[in-house]
């Protein structure tokens, strides 16, 4: 790993920390409090793949778990995942949305607008 690729990933888990942490947290504790089993992951960087479905971390990951049995269904989901090739942070939602940032321009509003679109979507798509 060479030293812009050291210099990003610790912007974007400064990032994470300061400005995405916060909303998602908010967020999380919102879903619970109405019932819902909302549960967060992160995922570090590797240079070598690790075989697991998302791209090379970084990543922060929201999952809105269904109530009741849950065969089949692929739990709605929003990611922000830090593109170490490319310096950017690309948010991804199950639902297909993605959409990529600067580092520098993601700040609390467009995590707010990203979160509650996914929200909106999963409040139109079916009732979890």
């Amino acid at each position: 790993m060479d030293q812009d690729q050291q210099l990003f990933l610790q912007a974007f888990w400064v990032k994470v920390r300061e400005t995405i942490r916060p909303e998602v947290d908010a967020v999380a504790q919102d879903l619970r409090s109405a019932g819902h089993d909302a549960a967060i992951s992160t995922q570090e960087y590797s240079s070598v793949p690790d075989r697991l479905p998302a791209a090379i971390g970084p990543a922060l990951t929201l999952v809105l778990r269904p109530r009741g049995p849950a065969d089949g269904i692929v739990p709605p989901a929003i990611e922000f995942h830090g593109d170490v090739a490319t310096s950017t942070i690309e948010v991804r939602t199950s639902a297909g949305h993605r959409q990529v940032y600067d580092l520098d321009q993601v700040d609390t509003p467009e995590i707010k607008t990203e979160i509650d679109e996914w929200l909106g979507h999963i409040i139109t798509a079916s009732p979890v």
